[in-house]
């Protein structure tokens, strides 16, 4: 097992995020694909740029979940470890749900026809009086309250409860034995994890696909990622992973055009098939080609990457809801399609870096937002402090358990 800090993780960690930035502030402008706002202009060149990042996103940030999930269970107790996640990720998710998340319900549902109100009238709806105004709003952790962008916290509580209820199974001295010899056989890996992700794209449906893709890679970072062999395998191996990875991204935009688009082909069972396993390599090999580069070009400690890893959940709760209230009210001013997208990124990380220094300053609102206390005023570390943190992630967990 490897006991030192994996520095690639914290690089992984800030690239990640960044790319899920850029993605969100592109899905405004894409024309079709669902979102909770579009422009009214929209450009169909950026959805085969967007293509590049759609399919492995996600899994990148599985995969460090699942590595720094294992991590932290080799310092601490089942129990201790699970009480410790969940306050981490339970209280800044109900946080995002109560606040974070209603302004981009306000802005789906101004601009599809279906809220009249001002925003002030709304926030009184929602919390209050709802009436008969979330009536096709009813899917979620509580009526009309949804975790939009923040699925990945409540799905990452339950994966990891589950995890490491599994733990002494998966770490026992058989599951020990099938980790070490997996963690030396690149190649092994890649096909096992090829062939479950084309299993899981062809037998289940919907958000199904999602969330067990998801559960896959948290695993497999939580079995393999604190196996020094395994990193040094993906460092061995990055240039043909990179090549690989870069194929099929590039096939799967023949897919789009030739398959999924338009033409004969989307009949062809064939051609489906052909192109769900391209699919199934665009959302495997560049989750470890991404891995593998970090392996070999980013193992050195940087304090910078040091800094903003503190900052990196924060940024996640707050970033899609700020991206659409900034595109939100840029629309009215008509500007170029280009000159509106450069303002909106400009705009969510100037946003977002006050709300870092807003965040640094109040120790109360640190643990909202999934940041380790970093004051040393004794109210703050004390067992009152932390049951009460603790009791107030009761109502959400009841409601993601039931």
């Amino acid at each position: 097992m490897q006991s030192n800090r994996l520095h690639q993780l914290d690089w992984l960690r800030v690239i990640a995020i960044g790319l899920l930035i850029l993605f969100h502030i592109g899905m405004v402008y894409v024309p079709d694909w669902g979102f909770h706002f579009k422009h009214e202009a929209s450009s169909d060149g950026l959805k085969n740029l967007l293509l590049t990042l759609s399919p492995w996103r996600m899994g990148l940030l599985w995969l460090i979940s699942g590595v720094a999930l294992r991590h932290m269970w080799n310092k601490r107790s089942d129990w201790q470890l699970i009480l410790t996640r969940s306050t981490q990720l339970l209280l800044p998710l109900l946080i995002g749900v109560l606040v974070i998340v209603p302004p981009q319900l306000y802005i789906e549902m101004t601009q599809a026809g279906k809220m009249p109100l001002d925003f002030g009238d709304f926030l009184f709806a929602l919390y209050v009086d709802p009436k008969h105004y979330f009536d096709d709003y009813q899917s979620g952790i509580w009526p009309h309250f949804d975790v939009n962008h923040l699925w990945f916290l409540r799905s990452l509580w339950q994966y990891s409860v589950i995890l490491l209820l599994l733990a002494p199974l998966l770490t026992s001295r058989w599951g020990l034995r099938v980790t070490h010899l997996l963690s030396g056989h690149l190649k092994l890996q890649l096909g096992i994890c090829i062939v479950s992700i084309l299993l899981i794209e062809t037998l289940l449906e919907g958000e199904q696909i999602r969330e067990i893709y998801g559960f896959y890679l948290l695993l497999f970072g939580f079995l393999l990622g604190s196996h020094h062999l395994f990193w040094q395998k993906l460092k061995a191996s990055w240039l043909p992973i990179t090549l690989l990875a870069l194929s099929a991204l590039i096939l799967l935009q023949f897919v789009f055009e030739f398959i999924w688009q338009t033409g004969p082909l989307q009949e062809n069972r064939y051609a489906v098939t052909v192109g769900l396993t391209i699919y199934a390599l665009a959302k495997t090999l560049p989750v470890f080609a991404v891995a593998a580069l970090a392996s070999r070009f980013l193992q050195q400690e940087s304090s910078i990457i040091r800094k903003l890893n503190l900052w990196v959940f924060p940024i996640y709760i707050l970033h899609q809801s700020i991206i659409i209230v900034v595109a939100y009210y840029l629309t009215q001013y008509q500007l170029p399609l280009m000159i509106e997208g450069i303002l909106v990124t400009i705009l969510t990380c100037l946003t977002c870096y006050l709300a870092i220094v807003l965040l640094k300053q109040s120790p109360l609102l640190q643990p909202m937002f999934g940041i380790r206390l970093i004051t040393k005023k004794p109210l703050y570390h004390s067992p009152l402090w932390r049951y009460s943190i603790t009791i107030s992630c009761i109502p959400i967990m009841l409601a993601l358990i039931s």
